[in-house]
């Protein structure tokens, strides 16, 4: 009996223990009545609009795509500045040349020299005339013509400028020689005005850098 009456003791304790652990339960860990009371509420920022949890991801998410439009802003930057580098690096190298060719007067001047001394030749029968007239006429011919087939082929015709302007001077010194000997308009002051003139135009061409280059090599050459 004694037993049994300590049982009973002991049960309506452990009862009273734990209705006094009930009535002790703080009212944080009671269910919620409004269960949307409690819900995370949506903030409203200049970064964008987020859950108040997760604010952390969309400042970081803004901030990366911050990065990546200034990423892409410096990357067309710099394409923007490797064209004008390349427009630039194309404007420096471009071949400085003349307006026209050296065989376009070159030709017709030799052809003139040759054609005046062979007559001179046949009607006056002197040698003057095929030193003075054919010999520089033929040279001035060859090289006017040379020069021509340089120039179709792309190469430098610098050498038969130079060869032409050193006749061309050559034949300036010696016709006004004689005009200031003869005293005689013609042929002498003519042929020593042609070759006068002639003579600044080869120095033309020289000084410019040489004849232009053919039209299908500038249209081929690309300019950017």
């Amino acid at each position: 009996m004694a037993m049994a009456a300590q049982l009973h003791g002991s049960a309506a304790a452990a009862s009273a223990y734990r209705l006094l652990l009930l009535l002790r339960v703080p009212s944080s860990c009671r269910w919620p009545q409004n269960p949307l009371a409690d819900s995370p509420k949506l903030s409203t920022s200049t970064g964008g609009v987020g859950i108040k949890p997760f604010g952390v991801g969309a400042k970081v998410s803004t901030k990366c795509a911050n990065r990546t439009t200034q990423v892409d802003e410096l990357n067309f930057r710099s394409n923007q500045t490797e064209e004008l580098v390349a427009a630039d690096e194309d404007t420096v190298t471009e071949k400085r040349s003349a307006k026209i060719h050296d065989f376009c007067f070159g030709i017709p001047f030799g052809g003139l020299l040759f054609c005046m001394g062979f007559l001179g030749y046949i009607f006056s029968r002197s040698t003057i005339s095929l030193v003075l007239g054919v010999a520089p006429g033929l040279a001035t011919l060859f090289l006017g013509t040379l020069s021509l087939k340089f120039w179709r082929s792309g190469k430098s015709s610098l050498i038969l400028i130079l060869g032409q302007a050193a006749i061309s001077s050559l034949l300036a010194w010696k016709y006004s020689h004689a005009y200031i000997l003869t005293n005689r308009i013609l042929p002498w002051a003519l042929y020593a005005s042609l070759s006068t003139a002639m003579t600044c135009f080869y120095a033309y061409v020289l000084l410019s850098g040489g004849n232009p280059p053919p039209k299908k090599k500038m249209v081929a050459t690309p300019s950017s």
